[in-house]
C-alpha cells in the first residue's frame, strides 16, 4: 500500500518544485507541470520549451487540466487523512528531522523547510527516543517503591500503637481494680492522657499516610500515562514524546542531587572516580535552579573540584588547578556545616586536594556530575555523618 502510493505521489509530482501539481498543465509532449512554475520558468529568461524533453512549446499550451487537477486534489485530502503520509508530497514518512523534532518523507530533505538539517530513520529514531524515556521511568519506579515501603511502614507503626495502648489501658485497668475510691481518680486520668497520646500519634501517621498515597497515586498516573505512550505506534509517539517534567530533574545535563540535604554537622562520603574522563563532584546549595544553563561557582551555590580534558581544577571564580602527585582512584569529600567548608581528599595520600571556606547556604546536597557513559561515578559505602546541636 505504501509503494503504491509513492509511485502515485511521484506520478503526480511537479518536475520543477517536487511538489503535488498545482493548477497542472500538460504539454504536447504529454509532460506535466505546475502552470505557475512553468510561467517562473518561462518569464524567467528560458525559452518556452519543455525543461524535461526540450521539445518546443508554447504560453497557448499552458492550460489548467481540471481532471488531473481533480485528481491532485483527491490525492492531498487523501494524504492529510493519513497519518503515516506526508501532507506535502503524498509519500510515506520514513525519516525524522533533528533539527524540527519532525517526520518527513524522502523528498522533503530536498525542500527548503528541511535543506541542510540532519535526517534520521524513522525507525531508530523512535526506538531511541523510547530507550531514553525507559531510563527516566526507572528512578520513578524506584521513588514509587520508596513511598509504598513508607506506608507500609507507617500502617505498621499504628499497629503497634494501638496494640501498645491496648495492653497499657489492660495493665492500667488490672492495676486500679484492686485499689479504692482514692486511686479511681488517678486511673480516670492516666487513661485520659494515654488515649490524647494515642490519638495524637495515630493523627500523625495518618496524616503521613494521606500524602503518600496522594504521592503514590500521582507517580502511578505518570508511569500509566508514559507506558501507554510507549505502546503508540512510531509516528503518533514521537508527536506526542515528552518526557515527564519533574521539579527534582535537571533538564540540562548528566546532574543529580543527593537524597539527603545538610543543614548542620559533619558529614563525609568517597565516590568513585576510577576510568572516568568526565565529573564534577563536591556540595551544593539547596536553592539553586535545576532548570536551565548554570555555572558551577560558589557565586551560584556549588563548592565542586572537577576533571574535564585531563585537567584537575576546583570551580572557582576563575577555576583553580589542583596540585597532586597522582590521579585519584577515590575522591572523598568532607563537608563541615557548623564551620561553613568543605574539604576533598584522595583517601590514598590523605593530603587534602582543595578547601572552600565560604559554604553560605542553609541546607547542602550532595552534587554529582558526569559525562562518561563507560566508567560512572560510583559512592561508596561508609558514609559518615556526625550531627551536633
Amino acid at each position: 500500500m505504501a509503494t503504491k502510493q509513492s509511485h502515485l505521489a511521484e506520478d503526480l509530482s511537479c518536475p520543477i518544485c517536487g511538489s503535488i501539481l498545482q493548477k497542472p498543465v500538460v504539454l504536447f509532449c504529454r509532460h506535466r507541470f505546475c502552470k505557475v512554475c512553468l510561467e517562473s520558468l518561462w518569464n524567467g529568461g528560458g525559452s518556452c520549451e519543455c525543461p524535461l524533453c526540450c521539445q518546443p512549446s508554447s504560453m497557448g499550451e499552458l492550460i489548467v487540466n481540471t481532471t488531473l487537477e481533480k485528481t491532485c486534489e483527491g490525492f492531498l485530502e487523501h494524504c492529510k487523512n493519513d497519518p503515516l503520509a506526508c501532507k506535502e508530497h503524498g509519500e510515506t514518512l520514513s525519516l525524522f528531522c533533528l533539527e524540527d523534532l519532525e517526520p518527513t518523507c524522502s523528498k522533503c530533505k530536498s525542500s527548503a523547510n528541511h535543506k541542510g538539517h540532519r535526517l534520521y530513520p524513522l525507525h531508530e529514531a523512535s526506538h531511541d527516543c523510547k530507550e531514553e524515556l525507559k531510563n527516566a521511568l526507572k528512578p520513578l519506579q524506584e521513588k514509587l517503591k520508596l513511598f509504598r515501603n513508607a506506608k507500609l511502614t507507617c500502617e505498621q507503626t499504628i499497629h503497634h500503637i494501638k496494640s501498645q495502648a491496648e495492653n497499657t489501658e489492660r495493665q492500667i485497668r488490672e492495676e486500679f481494680e484492686a485499689l479504692h475510691q482514692f486511686l479511681r481518680d488517678e486511673e480516670a486520668s492516666r487513661l485520659s492522657m494515654l488515649k490524647q497520646e494515642k490519638d495524637q500519634k495515630s493523627q500523625m501517621m495518618n496524616d503521613k499516610i494521606e500524602d503518600l498515597e496522594t504521592d503514590i497515586t500521582s507517580l502511578s498516573n505518570i508511569i500509566r500515562t508514559v507506558e501507554q505512550e510507549m505502546r503508540s505506534q512510531d509516528v503518533q509517539f514521537l508527536k506526542m514524546f515528552k518526557l515527564p517534567e519533574n521539579p527534582e530533574r535537571f533538564n540540562i545535563g548528566a546532574e543529580v542531587l543527593g537524597y539527603e540535604c545538610f543543614s548542620s554537622g559533619r558529614h563525609s562520603w568517597e565516590v568513585e572516580v576510577k576510568n572516568n574522563t568526565y565529573w564534577v563532584i563536591g556540595v551544593a546549595s539547596g536553592s539553586i535552579s535545576r532548570k536551565g544553563k548554570h555555572v558551577l561557582t560558589p557565586a551560584e551555590g556549588f563548592w565542586t573540584i572537577r576533571l574535564r580534558n585531563g585537567e584537575y581544577k576546583a570551580c572557582t571564580a576563575p577555576w583553580s588547578p589542583l596540585t597532586m602527585t597522582k590521579e585519584p582512584q577515590v575522591v572523598r569529600v568532607v563537608l563541615d556545616m557548623n564551620r561553613s567548608r568543605v574539604t576533598f581528599y584522595d583517601p590514598q595520600e590523605r593530603t587534602p586536594l582543595f578547601t572552600y571556606t565560604d559554604i553560605i547556604t542553609l541546607r547542602a546536597f550532595p552534587y554529582f556530575c558526569s559525562a562518561c557513559k563507560e566508567h560512572p561515578l560510583k559512592v561508596l559505602p561508609g558514609w559518615i555523618s556526625i550531627k551536633t546541636d
